[in-house]
């Protein structure tokens, strides 16, 4: 988990925050249930709260009816 924070941290730091929308909207999709769950979380631990706030509407915008999963794993979404 530690590594997969820093590895979060690291690509966060990284993308222009003017292109992180295209990033979350592209990434999402693309990967499955266990891997959304993971990288939310890490987003939810290294990103201050408001900036998590946009993060999350980013990601429920990018997997549509998957979102009730992601809410099913992380009850803290809701």
């Amino acid at each position: 988990m530690a590594e997969q924070g820093k590895a979060a941290g690291i690509m966060s730091s990284t993308v222009p925050q003017e292109r992180f929308p295209e990033v979350v909207a592209w990434l999402y999709p693309l990967i499955g249930p266990d891997d959304r769950e993971n990288m939310t979380r890490i987003w939810q631990m290294v990103m201050p709260p408001p900036v998590f706030e946009q993060i999350k509407q980013l990601i429920q915008s990018a997997i549509g009816n998957d979102w009730a999963e992601l809410i099913r794993r992380i009850p803290t979404l809701a």
